[in-house]
């Protein structure tokens, strides 16, 4: 796996195409423009929508974490029962102990298998929080891809 990082780093130096440049193993993928990840480990992201998210206060077995800065929760509000934890944080606090990750959100921290949706402001930081999510060995990961843009407009709210 080393050689084929090394390969990629000169590719990505030498503005190469990736594609081009390796010949991956069976089972790898290239993920984005320089990370490689065992296709059988890595959890599919799945995709969820505004009714998913609109029944989320009935299902407290699930997590909604809302990874946008506080300053713009403050702006736009927040979707209810979401916690904040932004993006910049988010592999930190899901690595937590139990009993540090109650303190701050009120709620127990998730297990591996719990569901945990992901949203922002349009679903791009949401995608990336979901990935690093994966890299800490969780299964169950969905993105909100409307997100807060979504919520807003079919709640009537200001976005």
């Amino acid at each position: 796996m080393l050689r084929y990082c090394l390969v990629a780093l000169r590719a990505a130096r030498s503005n190469l195409s990736l594609q081009t440049t390796l010949h991956l193993p069976p089972k790898c993928t290239l993920v984005g423009s320089q990370r490689f990840f065992n296709s059988s480990s890595v959890p599919t992201i799945g995709i969820v929508e505004y009714d998913v998210v609109k029944k989320l206060p009935r299902e407290p077995q699930k997590l909604l974490i809302d990874v946008r800065e506080p300053d713009e929760l403050t702006k736009t509000g927040q979707i209810p029962s979401s916690i904040n934890i932004p993006l910049g944080i988010v592999s930190q606090e899901l690595s937590a102990s139990n009993e540090v990750f109650k303190s701050k959100y009120g709620r127990e921290k998730p297990q591996a298998n719990t569901e945990i949706i992901f949203h922002c402001m349009i679903g791009k930081r949401s995608l990336k929080a979901a990935e690093a999510a994966a890299a800490l060995g969780f299964k169950n990961l969905k993105n909100y891809e409307g997100s807060w843009t979504d919520w807003a407009k079919r709640e009537g709210l200001p976005k």
